[in-house]
């Protein structure tokens, strides 16, 4: 089921939490709202959800306006960050609650909440209590609780934050695969751009109140539109440019001699490269290293499978760089050439 927000604004007195903002949401995607705190995107699902009223501004499910309809009659769920499952109630009875509430026949409800536990690999669990549940297993009792009642939409508020690293990571593959398996369309507020990127199709991306893009993760990734989408979506430095004044598509780094492949460039703004770590190679000093940037070495860290060496350049940018185990570290204030191993850098205009 889709959705369109449009022209959306909400004041908390004289404070705008959101601020003209419109999306639109595919039937059966996984979008996800993301940033840091206090950028808009909880207000935002609670608008979805019908729990705030907008300001100004409508919000359309397919072709209805519900902008004002009661969340009862929205036949949207949402999932909170703490779960909410009622700890005086089995697992099989919390999944069934929402089939209680719409008056199904008791038969009827344990047989779909049988079915959903089974779709969570959870039928074991069936009559046991949420305190004896882990935390990933109170996870997708709440999912399976939220998807029973078949809602068009189901929102989903931090659903990973309360979980250890470890099972995060297993977890949002769970989730990733439920969803496609179910089809229902899910948007999702986080704060964590790996779990977005593992989860999404599209990612919007907030900044006090407003979108600042809307893509793919790798559209993100690849063509942040801004210095802020560019710093929040992934690691980076914004190395500045100096136009190529024969041709609008390529440009130096300044402070070196490399040239490289960009998109257009604006004359009178102010230009920057996007390099991500994995741009870079530490190279060993030769005495031809003007296709080299230098750098100088400020700390190092193990990583398990590879070492982190933080890089600061001569013109003070500054980088993490990945580097295999096997490979020789550099000194720690040691000086080192860096290779750009991309021929064609997205540029911003700042």
């Amino acid at each position: 089921m889709s959705m369109k927000l449009k022209n959306i604004r909400k004041n908390f007195g004289k404070t705008r939490a959101v601020d003209n903002v419109s999306i639109e949401i595919e039937t059966g995607e996984f979008l996800t709202l993301l940033g840091p705190s206090g950028c808009g995107k909880t207000t935002i699902l609670r608008i979805i959800a019908g729990l705030e009223n907008v300001t100004s501004g409508q919000v359309f499910l397919e072709d209805d306006e519900i902008t004002h309809l009661n969340p009862t009659k929205r036949d949207i769920s949402i999932m909170f960050q703490d779960y909410a499952l009622f700890p005086h109630m089995s697992i099989s009875e919390n999944v069934s609650y929402g089939l209680r509430m719409r008056g199904i026949r008791k038969a009827e409800r344990n047989k779909q909440a049988i079915d959903w536990l089974e779709t969570m690999q959870l039928s074991s669990v069936q009559n046991r209590y949420p305190s004896e549940l882990s935390g990933g297993q109170r996870q997708r009792v709440a999912l399976a609780r939220a998807l029973i009642t078949n809602p068009k939409i189901l929102l989903l508020d931090e659903p990973l934050s309360a979980l250890d690293a470890n099972l995060r990571i297993r977890l949002r593959e769970e989730l990733r695969r439920i969803h496609k398996q179910v089809g229902t369309t899910f948007v999702c507020v986080t704060h964590d751009q790996e779990e977005a990127m593992a989860l999404s199709d599209r990612i919007a991306i907030l900044k006090d109140g407003q979108v600042e893009q809307i893509g793919t993760p790798n559209e993100l990734y690849d063509q942040p539109a801004s210095e802020f989408v560019a710093n929040f979506f992934g690691k980076c430095a914004l190395w500045p440019l100096k136009r190529d004044t024969k041709n609008k598509t390529t440009a130096y780094l300044s402070d070196s001699n490399i040239k490289c492949k960009t998109n257009i460039i604006e004359k009178s703004e102010k230009n920057y490269a996007v390099i991500r770590p994995e741009f870079l190679q530490i190279s060993n000093v030769n005495k031809n290293d003007s296709d080299k940037l230098k750098g100088k070495v400020l700390d190092i860290l193990t990583k398990g499978a590879s070492n982190q060496v933080t890089v600061e350049f001569q013109n003070k940018l500054v980088i993490d760089l990945s580097v295999p185990r096997k490979q020789k570290l550099p000194e720690i204030n040691g000086d080192v050439h860096v290779k750009l191993l991309q021929s064609y850098l997205h540029a911003i205009t700042n």
